[in-house]
C-alpha cells in the first residue's frame, strides 16, 4: 500500500528559495504552502505546475502539467519523480548598492571631468516564482538573500552608473545641485531599472539615492570649488568676471611700471589711467539712479552752469544765480557714445576732444 507523504517547509526562515528534499512522491500526498510562498514543481528542467499559499491534495485535477508529462491515471494513486522548490516572495528592502569606481562625468554646465560616486538603498520580491526559479536558482538546492545580493552587486551597480550618467547629461544637472534633486533623480532611475528585474521575475519594490559627492582630494573637484568660490566673492562684491580680469590684467602692468620707468611706462600709466576710468564710470552708472525722464520719455543729462557750477533747471536759458547763458552740449561722445557732462572738453573714456556748443 502506497505511503503518503506531506510536502512541506522546513529550510531555515531566511532562505529566499529552498528545495525539498525528496523526489519521489505520490498522487494523493499533501501539499503545505505557508504564507508570501510559492511551491513551484519542477520536471525534467521544465516548469510545470505552481501552487501559492494553502493546503492541498496532489492529484491529476491540480498537477495538469505534470500529470501530462508522467501519464497519471485519473483518480490512482501513483507514484512519480518531481523537485518542487519553495519560493519565499517576502520583500527584502535593505540591499545597499554603490559606484565600484568612480564615473568619470563631463559636468554640464562647468564643463569639467568630475569623479562622482553615487550610493543608495533598493528593495525588490519575487513576483515570478516560475521565471525567478528558472533563471537564477536552476538546480542549486537552495538560493539566499545573499546569493541574490552577490548577483545582483555588479550588475546593479553597473546600470545605476549609466542611467546616472545618462540623466545628469540630459537634465543638464551640475554636480554641484545633483544632491539637492536626490528625489528626482532616484524616481528616473528606478522607472528604468523595473524593466531590468522584470527579466528575472522580480519586482522592484523602492529604490533610492542618499548620497552623490566626490572625492575631496580630486584636483578637479578642488579647481571647480575654487572657481566657484571665487564667483561668490565676486557676486558679493557686485563686479563680473571681465571686471576682475581687467583689474588682474592692470595690477600686473603696474608691476612691470616699476621695472624700467621712460617713456614706456608713461604711455602704459596713460592707458591704466583711462581703463581706470572707464572702469570707476561704468561701476558708477551700475549703482547711480537713471537721470530724470525729458518732455518726449527720453532720458535727459543734468546740465550744470559752466561759470558757478549751480545746477540748472530743464530748459533754462540762463542760470538761475548768475545770469551766465546756458551752453548746450552733446551729453554722448560722438566717437564711442560715453556719456558727458556739460562743460566737458574732452570724453574721459576715449580721450577724443568734444565738440564745443554754439557760441563758446
Amino acid at each position: 500500500m502506497a505511503l503518503f507523504q506531506v510536502i512541506k517547509f522546513e529550510g531555515p526562515q531566511e532562505a529566499l528559495v529552498w528545495k525539498y528534499p525528496k523526489e519521489n512522491m505520490n498522487s494523493g500526498s499533501q501539499l503545505v504552502v505557508g504564507p508570501a510562498q510559492t511551491a513551484v514543481f519542477v520536471k525534467e528542467g521544465r516548469i510545470c505546475d505552481l501552487f501559492e499559499s494553502g493546503t492541498y491534495t496532489l492529484d491529476t485535477n491540480n498537477l495538469p502539467i505534470l500529470s501530462a508529462l508522467v501519464n497519471l491515471p485519473f483518480g490512482g494513486r501513483s507514484p512519480f519523480t518531481a523537485e518542487v522548490f519553495y519560493v519565499n516572495q517576502r520583500s527584502i528592502l535593505d540591499i545597499k548598492w554603490g559606484t565600484q569606481v568612480p564615473i568619470q562625468l563631463r559636468d554640464p554646465v562647468y564643463q569639467v571631468i568630475i569623479p562622482l560616486r553615487a550610493f543608495g538603498q533598493y528593495g525588490v520580491s519575487v513576483e515570478d516564482p516560475g521565471l525567478f526559479v528558472e533563471k537564477l536558482v536552476g538546480t542549486a538546492h537552495a538560493y539566499t538573500t545573499d546569493d541574490l545580493i552577490r548577483y545582483f552587486r555588479g550588475l546593479v551597480g553597473s546600470r545605476v552608473t549609466d542611467e546616472l550618467s545618462t540623466a545628469l547629461t540630459e537634465e543638464g544637472i551640475s554636480f554641484v545641485e545633483a544632491s539637492a534633486r536626490i528625489a528626482e533623480l532616484s524616481e528616473r532611475i528606478a522607472g528604468r531599472l523595473q524593466d531590468f528585474f522584470a527579466a528575472y521575475g522580480i519586482r522592484l519594490v523602492s529604490f533610492f539615492i542618499s548620497s552623490i559627492n566626490a572625492p575631496e582630494n580630486d584636483p578637479s573637484v578642488q579647481r571647480l570649488k575654487a572657481v566657484l568660490s571665487e564667483r561668490q566673492k565676486m557676486e558679493a562684491l557686485n563686479y563680473n568676471y571681465q571686471q576682475a580680469q581687467t583689474y588682474t590684467i592692470l595690477g600686473r602692468a603696474a608691476d612691470q611700471l616699476g621695472g624700467d620707468g621712460g617713456m614706456a611706462g608713461v604711455g602704459m600709466g596713460a592707458a591704466m589711467g583711462a581703463a581706470v576710468a572707464d572702469l570707476v564710470r561704468q561701476n558708477l552708472q551700475s549703482v547711480q539712479p537713471a537721470p530724470p525722464a525729458g518732455p518726449a520719455g527720453t532720458a535727459e543729462a543734468p546740465a550744470y552752469c559752466v561759470r558757478c557750477g549751480t545746477a540748472l533747471p530743464a530748459g533754462a536759458a540762463f542760470c538761475p544765480k548768475c545770469g551766465q547763458a546756458v551752453m548746450r552740449q552733446n551729453p554722448h561722445c560722438g566717437a564711442c557714445g560715453a556719456p558727458c557732462q556739460p562743460g566737458d572738453r574732452f570724453c574721459a573714456r576715449c580721450g577724443r576732444p568734444l565738440d564745443p556748443a554754439p557760441g563758446t
